[in-house]
């Protein structure tokens, strides 16, 4: 790769073909970004947006690759997106179980992308109830994501071949210390659905059985 051009995606947290086209003027720019992205110079993060393999080096020698992670699944892959359901749960110690997907909410539609960081689930959700997240900053990396336990009340919602039971949350292991029950209890009142009110009043249940 020439030097110029290296010296400018190598400063860059993504860039676009649309990018890289202002660059190569001799031959077709999917077929140069298709060379380095076998050469593994650079990465594919979805159709379309790469990032240099030097700029991740750099990253992760930083400690700062998780919040990258956030960063691009709120902002780049899908936006507007928030993070939330297991993701988050576990996030918090709520959810005790290897999660090995990083799960999003978003106004678009439901998807699925993957690279060789994770896989990246996106849910669809009502833009009335695209709410209950806060911004957050790592670094230089601002990302959204859910309150913990919006997270719960998203998960559940998202959950529709399910019979909510005591059991089903017994076979859950979630970590009720860990929720704040006020918020929740304001959470689920605002949003106001017959499943989500049932959820709520069977975790009350059981954190004190």
């Amino acid at each position: 790769m020439e030097k110029d051009i290296k010296k400018i995606i190598d400063s860059l947290y993504y860039f676009t073909s649309q990018d890289m086209a202002k660059f190569i003027k001799s031959e077709n720019v999917n077929v140069y970004l298709d060379r380095y992205v076998k050469n593994k110079e650079i990465i594919r993060l979805k159709r379309w947006i790469y990032v240099s393999q030097e700029k991740i080096n750099k990253i992760k020698s930083q400690n700062k690759f998780n919040s990258y992670l956030q960063y691009i699944t709120t902002n780049i892959l899908i936006s507007p997106s928030y993070l939330s359901c297991e993701y988050v749960l576990a996030q918090n110690w709520i959810l005790i179980e290897n999660v090995y997907s990083i799960t999003a909410i978003t106004t678009k539609k439901t998807n699925n992308i993957k690279n060789i960081f994770s896989n990246f689930i996106y849910q669809n959700i009502n833009s009335k109830l695209f709410r209950w997240y806060e911004t957050k900053k790592d670094w230089d990396f601002i990302y959204f994501q859910a309150y913990p336990e919006k997270a719960l009340i998203d998960r559940i919602r998202l959950k529709t071949d399910i019979v909510l039971s005591l059991d089903y949350f017994k076979e859950l292991r979630l970590e009720l210390d860990n929720i704040n029950f006020k918020r929740l209890k304001e959470f689920v009142k605002k949003f106001n659905k017959k499943k989500i009110n049932n959820a709520f009043l069977l975790l009350q249940k059981l954190k004190w059985l």
